[in-house]
């Protein structure tokens, strides 16, 4: 994403749908095959090499990026509404479309990431002995809820948003969210295509959201 000002991270035409498409399914492809090899590699760490990846996976989880946002949204909608001066009017008005942004931009793709992951039910990489790769079983608890990576759709979404609002940090951001979504692998819950399916979805989620924002004069 060398160019954050695009309305999507390539520009789309029919020819370069189709090729995107066409790589999206390749490296798909790929990555199933290197589903079992990475998994068996991970379980067979020990466990000094994993630790650090556990402290790092934290930052996957949305309530650190929700919680702060929402609250942020709810107090900038509130002193809009209150007559104040116009320099604190502009600060609100900040607060207020900032948080909202950064919210529905983390939170709408890990909506999204939630219902798919239930409707398919991946089994997780701790059932793979068992079950392989592909076992599917729908509406079922969390160890089959591994397609696509929440955590991975969660930090790309945060991600994007942050390039869009700090671009000169967006490769700094990039290296985070690379760096959380491989501790998904590392610490043993995920496969190598459930974090690539999460860093898409939380790429699009997140472009999806600031272009509604700009279209509302928003951004």
């Amino acid at each position: 994403m060398t160019n954050i000002y695009k309305k999507w991270p390539i520009v789309f035409t029919k020819t370069t749908l189709t090729l995107f498409l066409l790589v999206v399914g390749v490296i798909f492809i790929i990555l199933a095959f290197l589903d079992l090899p990475v998994t068996r590699w991970v379980t067979s760490l020990d466990d000094g090499v994993i630790a650090p990846f556990k402290i790092i996976t934290r930052a996957g989880n949305s309530d650190w990026i929700l919680i702060p946002t929402l609250i942020g949204a709810i107090v900038g909608f509130i002193l809009l509404k209150v007559k104040t001066a116009q320099k604190m009017w502009v600060k609100a008005r900040l607060l207020f479309i900032t948080s909202s942004f950064i919210f529905l931009s983390v939170a709408i793709p890990g909506v999204l990431a939630n219902l798919i992951k239930r409707l398919l039910g991946r089994a997780r990489p701790m059932n793979i002995e068992e079950l392989g790769i592909f076992y599917l079983r729908p509406f079922s608890d969390w160890q089959f809820q591994s397609f696509p990576s929440g955590d991975a759709t969660t930090i790309f979404a945060l991600f994007v948003a942050l390039a869009f609002l700090i671009p000169k940090l967006k490769w700094l951001f990039l290296f985070g969210a690379i760096l959380v979504s491989l501790s998904r692998i590392m610490v043993g819950v995920h496969f190598p295509t459930d974090v690539f399916a999460g860093i898409l979805l939380g790429t699009f989620g997140s472009y999806a959201v600031r272009n509604y924002f700009i279209s509302k004069n928003w951004l």
